[in-house]
């Protein structure tokens, strides 16, 4: 007879999606407005809590790497969006890894934003852009370029979670029109993060465009 056990960490991953399901739910309650709800801190607590307890398995397994981040963060930022587009009531689906087009190797946008069939914008999300910081304008050109293959009515935005370690966008005049970083220099477990980009920018942009595609 195997041996029975309760074991307390599957029982956690067994009730994630419906603590998400219920944070979700308890903030559309508490938050009648949109503008009541601080989003960016929102999104700043969350990777903290993740990236803290990423840290503490690497520690207590004695990992060389902790988990990676983008997926996480991909997945927080829709969250959120998809909280703004309810309590904003813009009627908008909100996708993530949706190929734009029925064919072989179209994009697959980390974040893409549809009334009905017709495509209004993509969000890309990376957690830093370490390995693109010298070259990061010309990877944004290009699939700028392929977006446009696809639609040229629909926007690009690029979302970058922190500059730590490539150095931030500088002043590109792009900044807060299409491109975004939301913590200065930190990390997310650090102290005191300070938010660079807010992306109540970016979900106003979007809220925008929504306004000038209606059915």
């Amino acid at each position: 007879m195997p041996l029975k056990f309760e074991d307390e960490y599957a029982h956690t991953l067994d009730n994630l999606a419906s603590a998400l399901q219920r944070s979700y739910e308890q903030i559309k309650q508490t938050s009648t407005f949109s503008n009541e709800f601080d989003y960016s801190q929102a999104i700043a607590n969350r990777l903290r809590a993740f990236y803290c307890s990423q840290l503490a398995v690497k520690k207590f397994l004695n990992k060389e790497v902790a988990q990676a981040g983008s997926d996480f963060f991909v997945e927080t930022v829709l969250f959120f969006l998809k909280l703004f587009n309810d309590l904003e009531n813009l009627g908008l689906e909100i996708a993530s890894e949706r190929p734009l087009q029925r064919k072989r190797n179209t994009i697959r946008p980390d974040i893409s934003v549809w009334r009905g069939d017709k495509l209004l914008a993509i969000i890309e999300c990376k957690t830093q852009l370490g390995w693109h910081r010298q070259n990061w304008h010309e990877h944004f050109q290009y699939r700028e370029q392929k977006l446009k293959d696809v639609s040229e009515e629909a926007k690009i935005f690029l979302v970058v979670m922190t500059s730590c370690n490539w150095g931030g966008f500088g002043n590109d005049s792009r900044v807060g029109e299409q491109l975004f970083c939301l913590l200065n220099e930190k990390w997310p477990t650090e102290h005191f993060i300070t938010l660079d980009t807010p992306i109540e920018q970016l979900f106003d942009k979007l809220k925008t465009i929504a306004s000038t595609f209606v059915n």
